[in-house]
C-alpha cells in the first residue's frame, strides 16, 4: 500500500471514529434533556411535572412505566425534525425564561393550545396498537376510525385534553401562578 493510501485510510478511520463519538455525544445530550427532572430545572416547569407525576404518563399506573417529556412534546416522524424542534424549543423556552416572566403567562389559555405543543406521532409511537385495540370499543371505536381514516382532523391532545398532566389546572392554583395575566 502506498503512503498516500495509508494516509487516506487513517483519515478515513479518524473520521469516522470522530463522527462515531460526536454522534454518540449528541444522543446521549438529547437523551439526558428529555425527561422531568431536566425538564423541571427551570423552576417554572415545578406544576406541570407534579401534574404529569400524578399523571399515568408519569408513572401513576399499574406498572409504572413512565413517557418522558419528549415522548409527547416532540415530533417522531423522523430523526431531523425530532433533533431540530428539540433545539428550536430548548432555545426558544431559554429566551422565554431571560426574556420574559413566565409566571405571569397565562397557562389556562396556553393549555388550550396544546394541539401546538404535543404531536400525535409521540402518541402513536407508544400506543401502536391503538387501531386494532379499538375495534372490540364502541365508544372509542367510532372517533379513532375516523381519526385513521382521515375523517377526523382533530389531534390526539385535542380530544383528550387532560392526558399527561393530571390536574394540572389545580397545581398551576397551588404554585401560585397568575393565571389571570396574558403575556
Amino acid at each position: 500500500m502506498t503512503k498516500g493510501k495509508k494516509i487516506a485510510l487513517g483519515v478515513f478511520i479518524a473520521g469516522g471514529a470522530i463522527g462515531m463519538l460526536v454522534s454518540l455525544g449528541i444522543a446521549q445530550m438529547i437523551h439526558m434533556t428529555g425527561d422531568d427532572k431536566f425538564c423541571v430545572s427551570c423552576h417554572v416547569m415545578e406544576p406541570m411535572r407534579d401534574a404529569y407525576l400524578d399523571d399515568i404518563h408519569g408513572g401513576k399506573n399499574r406498572v409504572g412505566v413512565k413517557a418522558d417529556c419528549v415522548a409527547c412534546h416532540l415530533p417522531h416522524n423522523n430523526v431531523l425534525n425530532y433533533v431540530f424542534r428539540k433545539a428550536y424549543n430548548g432555545a426558544a423556552e431559554a429566551a422565554a425564561m431571560v426574556l420574559s416572566d413566565p409566571y405571569k403567562y397565562d397557562w389556562e389559555t396556553r393549555r388550550k393550545n396544546r394541539k401546538h405543543f404535543v404531536y400525535d406521532s409521540g402518541c402513536i409511537s407508544c400506543h401502536k396498537e391503538l387501531r386494532t385495540a379499538t375495534n372490540s370499543n364502541l365508544k372509542s371505536f367510532l372517533p379513532h376510525r375516523d381519526y385513521f381514516n382521515g375523517a377526523s382532523k382533530k389531534t390526539c391532545a385535542e380530544c383528550h385534553e387532560h392526558v399527561g398532566h393530571k390536574n394540572l389546572g389545580l397545581h398551576l392554583k397551588k404554585a401560585n401562578f397568575d393565571t389571570n395575566q396574558s403575556n
